[in-house]
């Protein structure tokens, strides 16, 4: 392969880099794939992609218009293309969507959170009960040791159904995944919730579950559960990762 034709398809190859990337970030998905406080660096990387196929692109356009003593080079192992060509088609290809209960067997799932400090305690102590999330339910749980005076608050929370042979057959987790970093490094949590119509719900889909917190037991762990008053179908969230 000749120089140039290799430069070219380097720049190629980072200009789809670069477009695919642009448009995850335009339609939201990146939080499918990275936590969300990496989007600034990921914008970052998406303008340097630009800029280096252009720059490439421009190497290509100059070295045409002089003399053609380099057309003879010979050129970088072309493996390095595959480099950028695999993950790319990876991308395209394979469409994008957030972990689900498939992941449950290889990763687990938890119904307490080791991502809790006496900081965060109090923040979420102090935020409204029906704006907490999975998340924060968990992180109170676990720090806090007098679960039962959460008994009776308020609970609006939204998951995907995961149906658990632990629970009883009128009880469902409403499930969400934590990503630190990005997605290969997240793992699940769950809060129990309990519904006349649980079994009418299907697994992986997505919920809005609202009621009263109650203080459970769970493989000897006191851990939050909602009695649902309401079970209603939500579309999945343009974040359906929570961030510690």
């Amino acid at each position: 392969m000749q120089t140039r034709m290799y430069r070219s398809f380097q720049g190629l190859l980072l200009l789809g880099l670069c477009i695919f990337f642009a448009s995850k970030a335009a339609n939201g998905q990146l939080t499918w794939y990275i936590n969300s406080r990496f989007i600034p660096l990921t914008i970052f990387g998406i303008v340097f992609l630009a800029v280096l196929a252009h720059t490439i692109f421009a190497e290509v356009k100059r070295s045409r218009r002089q003399d053609d003593a380099h057309e003879h080079d010979h050129a970088p192992a072309p493996v390095s293309l595959w480099f950028m060509l695999v993950p790319l088609l990876i991308g395209v290809l394979i469409p994008a969507r957030p972990l689900d209960s498939s992941a449950f067997a290889t990763k687990g799932f938890n119904t307490n959170s080791p991502l809790v400090s006496a900081d965060s305690s109090a923040l979420i102590f102090e935020t409204d009960s029906e704006e907490r999330n999975v998340l924060d339910w968990i992180k109170l749980f676990n720090y806090e040791e007098n679960t039962l005076q959460f008994n009776g608050q308020k609970a609006s929370v939204i998951g995907f159904v995961y149906f658990d042979e632990s629970l009883g057959e009128d009880q469902f987790f409403v499930s969400r995944f934590v990503v630190s970093c990005c997605a290969a490094d997240g793992f699940a949590i769950a809060m129990a919730a309990e519904w006349d119509d649980a079994a009418a719900l299907e697994q992986d889909s997505w919920v809005l579950v609202k009621g009263m917190i109650e203080s459970i037991t769970l493989n000897g762990r006191a851990v939050p559960m909602i009695a649902a008053e309401s079970v209603q179908a939500v579309p999945v969230p343009n974040q359906p990762y929570l961030f510690p």
